[in-house]
């Protein structure tokens, strides 16, 4: 089950710098990031892993006191007298030894000839149960989300459509009739089968939606039975806010709503476990129009699922519902938005976990909310999801008014485009802006192709 990542090139990059430090690689389980280190491993002189859900493994760091002894004790068990320069040590599941953490401060510093990567599922979760912290400065991050939709089409043998596709926004700013229903057809498959790996692998080997679902089921269950090992008091609010998130997932929500009857404090806490263990996300809105984003931290936000799969497994959506409407109709609109969210967030692993949306409220004439604001070289890109005419988009053009920028993107089941727009805003004033339209398949690419257009 080994994929082409857009981590790779990243990881490949990492691994050639003369002044690499230890890389901790952040995700929920199942996103791929063992097969990615040990993909990394198989072009190295040495390639050493520690999997410390293992009771070997973990038995083994156990009896070290020092990040030395960690060394002198692999050297011992594969029989060495010393490690290659270029050598690649991933400590997995590292969370299961915080201490270990620590370490990497001093693997790099007296080690540096070495490569050394850290993985966990619940590696904040578990700092903050233990009250410790990653080592400032001496460690670089890279986080794993699953597959977005062209890790999909390179995963499932569809390359030369992944390919064709970016090639064609980036040149023409639209893509081709025959390219655009191909490409919906698999959409729409993505959005059933998801981007976990095991998901894509057992929907790439048997085309099979029942299948996959099975693959579902079994992932949820396990998020849950991992959440919940470490998690000694309030389970109950934990399981609850779980089974209460799906119907919220693209949409803004009440804390109180996720868990009713519960006491605001306890789903609160849960909620905040959950996206550290980035199990769910959510999208923090703010007022700003320029950057820095400043968020509005008493203000609603929006709920995003770890993965659109299986948020739409979670909900019992089928073929025949994607089959009957637009996907920008269905569910209301949230399983779009739910999407597009997603994938904006996969959009580039260094990054931080950070999305926006954009409100102003105020009497009931003059609310707008932007679905998302995308930080790109042009400055701050507002982002919406709407399969309407341009005359629709009255948030947008607010923004758009408000900010100065030219610039505002739609996404939606099109063959995308570019309008030069003049939009009556009343009192005489008329806003003149560039819509560029994005098929909504291609929302990763929002921020790279699109600012050049």
């Amino acid at each position: 089950m080994t994929f082409t990542r857009t981590c790779d090139g990243l990881l490949a990059t990492w691994m050639r710098s003369g002044r690499r430090k230890p890389l901790i690689i952040r995700g929920a389980r199942q996103t791929g990031k063992t097969t990615a280190v040990r993909s990394l491993g198989e072009g190295t002189p040495l390639y050493l892993e520690l999997n410390l859900e293992r009771h070997d493994d973990l038995a083994v760091i156990r009896t070290c006191r020092s990040a030395n002894e960690l060394l002198e004790r692999l050297k011992q068990r594969n029989n060495l007298s010393d490690l290659p320069e270029g050598t690649l040590l991933f400590l997995d599941e590292i969370q299961e030894h915080p201490d270990a953490i620590e370490w990497l401060r001093f693997l790099y510093e007296d080690s540096p000839e070495l490569a050394v990567v850290a993985a966990g599922s619940l590696l904040e979760v578990r700092l903050r149960e233990e009250a410790l912290s990653f080592p400032v400065g001496r460690v670089e991050f890279l986080r794993l989300e699953p597959l977005s939709f062209i890790e999909f089409l390179r995963a499932t043998n569809d390359s030369r459509i992944a390919d064709d596709l970016t090639s064609q926004l980036e040149r023409a700013g639209e893509i081709d009739e025959g390219l655009h229903e191909l490409a919906m057809e698999r959409f729409r498959q993505f959005l059933l089968v998801g981007g976990l790996p095991e998901a894509v692998d057992v929907w790439r080997e048997t085309r099979d939606l029942v299948a996959v679902g099975a693959v579902h089921s079994a992932l949820r269950q396990a998020y849950s039975e991992d959440l919940l090992k470490y998690r000694t008091r309030g389970t109950r609010h934990l399981e609850a806010v779980l089974a209460g998130a799906p119907p919220f997932f693209g949409t803004r929500f009440k804390r109180r709503n996720l868990a009713p009857g519960e006491k605001d404090k306890p789903v609160a806490e849960a909620l905040k476990l959950l996206e550290q263990a980035m199990v769910i996300y959510c999208v923090t809105p703010t007022t700003s129009v320029s950057l820095p984003l400043v968020p509005r931290p008493r203000a609603a936000r929006k709920l995003l699922p770890l993965d659109i799969g299986l948020a739409l497994s979670e909900l019992g959506v089928r073929p025949e519902h994607l089959a009957a409407q637009a996907v920008e109709s269905l569910l209301g609109g949230r399983l779009a938005e739910a999407f597009v969210g997603i994938q904006l967030l996969a959009r580039n692993p260094r990054d931080s976990r950070a999305l926006s949306f954009w409100t102003r409220e105020g009497s009931a004439k003059s609310n707008a909310e932007v679905d998302y604001l995308v930080p790109s070289d042009g400055g701050v890109l507002p982002v919406e999801v709407k399969s309407g005419s341009a005359g629709s988009l009255k948030s947008l053009h607010r923004f758009l008014d408000a900010s100065g920028n030219g610039l505002g993107v739609r996404l939606a089941s099109m063959r995308g485009g570019s309008e030069q727009l003049q939009v009556n805003l009343g009192e005489g004033r008329v806003l003149s802006y560039t819509l560029r339209t994005v098929p909504i398949y291609l929302a990763e690419l929002v921020g790279t192709v699109t600012m050049r257009a």
